[in-house]
């Protein structure tokens, strides 16, 4: 249950304020607290040192955040530098009359025992001072401030915890999920995840079966057969090598195990899935009449967002105003007789396409398209999206119009452009082609990058968009390549997270694809820099920047193809 969603629970607690200090110890000081009879924040900076509670010890670096409850111990030791710390005991109960919701899977908070040891944001120093202060003055006007302080700071804690800082402390399920994700082709044991979660196998399979509602070496096997299917029905591969490539090495127990799960034998499978294709296409096709075909008397109908458009022929001078369809017709060897460009000072082409449109007028803009010059144009199609709803009647009474939406697939589109230009079989073999890969390359690069997540992050002015598998270079990542996804972004069904620049290693990704706006500004933005600063400098090898324009807009076969080739030589480099 996400952290939002323990609503009563929450609302219903009080915290309050105890006692707070602040010292310095000198290197090879100790700081030491038995038997707390409360709650306590601890927050230090200044030198490197140890931090041990209840008998575990770790290294702490230059500055933490600890959380310590009540009943526990704790010592601190310095071992380079003199540390500044601060401490602050508190009380969480619940008000009269309420009790504290507590999910029996999750340990609460702040009945929990964690360190932050990470850079401490500077504000969190600053505000621990202030609460002390303010609590030293024994007013009540001033203690009463000092506990909406602390609560604050509480609160910026446990978001830090709860997006994965608190590692361990993470719900288990999501835990042992993303590692079997990352992992599946490996050879699992029950007692091996029970051990990640922190919990026995029992509790474990209980869990996992109420969130999930199959057991975890279920869920293992579901991950490999769906796999399997992929690779059946997108690669000339083996059915021995698509076993020993999923954790089986052998053939006919794999071959066993496929049947048990989808009725038939591998090979069967991959049979019946190349016959049925063309039907299950036509079928999708009629189920989605927003952009979609079908066979007429006269001819192929394209349905489209705005009615639907018979071929009659195929048309010879087609106006795009979007750049994604100028790549979809130069990939089945076709050119735009116009199209948009992108630019606002110099307008142009995108680089990618450029030599392909070198015979094709400049429109303008996707956000503003050049009308006069279209009607000058006058081409006998145009094909636009649901933003140049307000040009329809305009751009009506120069050509017949199609309009799609922008975030349509690109194997759809494709598809039905196959249908508008006669070019049908060569689309059907771009995207065969383009599955073919990726499953082949995912097979590839689970083994590289052995379960270390991947994260999609775009620094924009103030912030930073932390993009997950519902956005649409992002489902190149996560669906077609098959990448692990960071926990931080795992359960979202928005197509990004934004978050503060000094969040950033919450997400704990092991290689990050930065999506820069070099290119666009003419020079890396402050936002950016601060990004590169945040990161750690030990892992600068793994922060692959790429052009933001690109991967942004670039929703053809050729640009979408143009990102594969560069993750694949970002993480096989």
């Amino acid at each position: 249950m996400p952290l939002q969603e323990q609503t009563s629970g929450w609302s219903d607690t009080a915290i309050k304020m105890l006692a707070g200090y602040s010292g310095t110890l000198q290197t090879g000081g100790v700081l030491s607290e038995t038997d707390l009879s409360s709650n306590v924040l601890l927050l230090a900076c200044g030198g490197e040192g140890e931090l041990a509670m209840n008998g575990e010890g770790c290294h702490i670096g230059a500055s933490f955040a600890c959380h310590v409850v009540e009943g526990s111990s704790f010592t601190l030791t310095a071992r380079s530098e003199d540390i500044h710390y601060i401490v602050i005991m508190y009380k969480a109960s619940s008000m009269e009359g309420a009790s504290l919701v507590v999910p029996s899977y999750r340990k609460h908070p702040l009945r929990r025992s964690f360190v932050q040891n990470s850079v401490v944001h500077a504000e969190w120093i600053e505000n621990a001072e202030k609460i002390v202060a303010k609590w030293r003055r024994g007013e009540g006007l001033e203690r009463f401030y000092a506990n909406a302080l602390l609560q604050g700071m509480i609160y910026e804690l446990i978001m830090e915890y709860e997006h994965g800082q608190g590692g361990p402390e993470s719900d288990m399920v999501d835990v042992v999920v993303s590692y079997i994700t990352s992992h599946y082709r490996q050879n699992l044991e029950l007692k091996e995840l029970a051990a990640l979660a922190g919990c026995s196998v029992r509790q474990l399979q209980r869990r996992f079966k109420q969130e999930k509602q199959l057991g975890p070496m279920e869920y293992v096997i579901q991950l490999r057969m769906e796999s399997a299917s992929r690779m059946l029905r997108h690669t000339d591969a083996s059915i021995g090598e698509i076993g020993g490539k999923i954790g089986y090495q052998d053939m006919y127990y794999f071959s066993r195990a496929f049947k048990k799960y989808y009725g038939v034998p591998p090979l069967h499978y991959r049979l019946a899935s190349a016959s049925r294709t063309d039907a299950d296409y036509a079928n999708a096709l009629l189920q989605n009449r927003t952009a979609s075909s079908y066979e007429s008397a006269q001819g192929s109908v394209i349905c489209h967002m705005r009615g639907e458009y018979t071929v009659t022929e195929s048309p010879q001078r087609i106006a795009v105003l979007d750049v994604q369809y100028a790549d979809h017709l130069l990939a089945l060897g076709l050119s735009p007789a116009g199209s948009v460009g992108v630019g606002s000072t110099v307008l142009t082409f995108p680089p990618s396409l450029r030599a392909g449109l070198q015979d094709t007028e400049l429109l303008g803009t996707y956000e503003y398209p050049d009308l006069p010059t279209v009607e000058r144009l006058a081409p006998d199609l145009i094909i636009c999206t649901e933003v140049h709803d307000q040009y329809h009647e305009r751009l009506s009474g120069i050509a017949p119009v199609l309009m799609f939406k922008r975030n349509e697939s690109w194997q759809t589109i494709l598809s039905l452009f196959g249908e508008l230009t006669g070019k049908r079989s060569e689309a059907k073999q771009i995207i065969a082609n383009y599955h073919r890969r990726t499953a082949l390359l995912s097979e590839e690069l689970a083994s590289v990058l052995a379960g270390k997540s991947v994260a999609l992050i775009r620094p924009l002015e103030s912030l930073v968009r932390v993009h997950s598998a519902a956005h649409r270079t992002g489902a190149v990542l996560y669906r077609d390549l098959g990448l692990p996804v960071p926990l931080f972004v795992a359960d979202t069904s928005d197509t990004a997270y934004h978050i503060s620049v000094e969040r950033l290693p919450a997400v704990q990704a092991s290689h990050y694809f930065l999506l820069s706006n070099e290119l666009m500004q003419n020079g890396i933005s402050t936002t950016e820099q601060r990004v590169w600063g945040m990161l750690d400098l030990g892992e600068r090898q793994h922060i692959h920047s790429v052009d933001a324009a690109t991967w942004i807009g670039c929703y053809g076969p050729m640009g979408i193809n143009g990102i594969v080739d560069q993750i694949e030589q970002a993480l096989l480099a």
